[in-house]
């Protein structure tokens, strides 16, 4: 080695031992490490999470508008509405395929979050259109609509309703027989505000006449076109010989059973000689100043009415007039909000408003018809054929320029209970003499196990004016006049009814004038005839145009 080079020395010495993990170290540290990745991965999910996703949230967003706008256009076409909730709103729109049916569309949400909103056409299948919807609230705006309309009349207290009681005069005697009968018939002389009025008792000037042993049978009937009587029989008392004198005087004969009758009808009061025999006496009449006599003398197969006679006679009863008015309110939607939300995202959430444009009315049901298309196609969009034949044949001929030459019978269609406000207004005139004329029913009130049919009749007379007369029943077989009106143009006549379930009332309007509100009677219904009907009785008739509607 010389002095330039360097020297290098290595010392090696062995290693030194360092201390290491043992198993059991390395497993728990394993488990540390373990739990302690799952929560950082946890935290990190939910952070994630809770960040925005700007591409969900629009997306959640135009789906929620879109489905928004879709039942907003919908709506403001709505021709009316059947279901109206929170959650929930069924409704119908005009003929969309041009079939002549509407259309009818629900929208519906069970308010389950997470549970899709769904669609259902015509009747057809429920379709999801949103899913996972977290909110779906419908808010209505209503108008309301209330009619005003004198109410049910009251019962004035008892009064003369007709006489004819001078007995100083030139008056006669006229015996009651076994075929001939005397009588008279009577019109009162009413207040223009009179609904309708009754007989309560009346006051016949006789004596007897024989043994005491004959009867009379006072009866108040119904009168023809021509005041002459008719076999309706509205009430009878039986009159014994035995309880008259040998001089004439005063008898009062009570009458409990006369119905509620028309301001422009009249009676007839007959005192028939129920025995059979000789004369059940005798009643004095005045053939100089009063009119209004009649008698026949072949019991009654046939009367003579007499200008120049009366019987002396008092009639007593009591007239209605209006009572306190009544109100019908109904309910018409303008706008209907919509707020929506899909997923769980607030920032998804959406609020919009339509704006109806027929201001369609809350209803349970509808049925109309304007006979410019066939009746039976289901115009209302109820998923029922509108009107449907429950007699004869129905002829699409018979539809001519908008107008029904009735050919059948149309009733409604499906059955309704009609316990609701119902309003019902029709058309119609009947064009020959004869029956019942145009005839238009509607079987109201459906509860507590009883109904109420009510029936309009009307009918052309030979003067070519019409007369329309609106019924309620007392049973099946038997009918009772609410309202007559006389005189009516040979033309279209319109009548409308506004049935109020809740009071048992019906208000009656003809022409566009208020004729009267009334209670009608309720009694067991046979099984079926939940229907409004439209036919014509031994006679030809025409509609033009019948609606029936019945509130929610």
């Amino acid at each position: 080695m010389t002095a330039c080079e360097t020297s290098l020395t290595l010392t090696l010495s062995a290693p030194t031992r360092g201390r290491g993990f043992t198993l059991a170290e390395l497993v728990v540290s394993m488990a540390v490490m373990s739990v302690l990745m799952v929560g950082l991965g946890s935290a990190i999910l939910i952070a994630s999470h809770a960040l925005p996703d700007g591409e969900r949230a629009a997306t959640r967003i135009v789906q929620s508008a879109t489905v928004a706008g879709q039942i907003v256009e919908e709506l403001r076409s709505a021709i009316w509405i059947r279901e109206h909730t929170a959650t929930s709103v069924e409704f119908a729109v005009p003929d969309r395929d041009g079939d002549g049916n509407a259309e009818r569309i629900r929208y519906a949400w069970s308010g389950t979050s997470g549970d899709p909103l769904t669609r259902q056409y015509n009747g057809g299948k429920v379709v999801d259109v949103l899913d996972d919807v977290n909110e779906f609230d419908l808010g209505y705006d209503l108008k309301a609509v209330t009619e005003e309309y004198p109410g049910v009349p009251v019962e004035g207290a008892e009064q003369e309703l007709a006489s004819h009681g001078d007995v100083y005069g030139d008056a006669n005697s006229f015996p009651i027989q076994k075929d001939e009968w005397p009588g008279q018939y009577f019109k009162p002389t009413l207040t223009g505000d009179a609904l309708s009025w009754r007989v309560t008792k009346a006051h016949v000037y006789m004596r007897a006449d024989g043994p005491h042993i004959e009867e009379t049978a006072v009866e108040l009937r119904l009168p023809d076109g021509n005041r002459l009587p008719t076999d309706a029989i509205l009430d009878e008392y039986a009159l014994p010989e035995s309880s008259l004198h040998d001089w004439y005087e005063w008898h009062e004969i009570p009458f409990s059973k006369v119905p509620d009758l028309s301001p422009g009808s009249g009676l007839c009061l007959v005192l028939k000689n129920a025995s059979g025999g000789g004369v059940s006496g005798r009643i004095r009449y005045d053939d100089g100043g009063g009119s209004g006599g009649i008698n026949t003398k072949d019991g009654g197969s046939s009367w003579s009415y007499f200008s120049n006679i009366a019987r002396l006679h008092y009639v007593y009863g009591t007239v209605s007039t209006p009572g306190p008015p009544q109100t019908a309110t109904r309910y018409y939607v303008t706008g209907v909000r919509v707020a929506m939300q899909a997923g769980s995202d607030p920032g998804a959430r959406v609020v919009t408003t339509a704006q109806t444009l027929n201001r369609p009315e809350l209803l349970s049901g509808l049925w109309e018809a304007d006979f410019e298309t066939d009746p039976r196609l289901d115009h209302n969009g109820d998923g029922n054929d509108d009107w449907v034949v429950g007699m004869g044949a129905f002829n699409p001929a018979s539809l001519v320029d908008g107008v029904w030459h009735v050919d059948s019978k149309l009733e409604s269609s499906p059955g309704n209970d009609y316990v609701r406000l119902t309003t019902a207004e029709v058309r119609f005139r009947n064009t020959s003499v004869g029956g019942m004329g145009a005839v238009f029913r509607i079987n109201a009130d459906w509860s507590g196990g009883t109904y109420a049919p009510i029936q309009v009749f009307l009918q052309l007379q030979t003067d070519n004016t019409q007369t329309l007369t609106v019924f309620k029943a007392l049973n099946e077989a038997t009918l009772a006049e609410l309202i007559r009106v006389t005189g009516l143009s040979s033309g279209f006549v319109s009548l409308r009814l506004v049935i109020d379930p809740d009071l048992d009332t019906v208000s009656v309007t003809v022409g566009g004038m208020h004729r009267g509100t009334y209670r009608y009677s309720k009694f067991p219904p046979p099984a079926g005839k939940r229907y409004v009907s439209m036919a014509a009785h031994i006679s030809t008739s025409e509609y033009d145009y019948v609606s029936v509607r019945v509130a929610e």
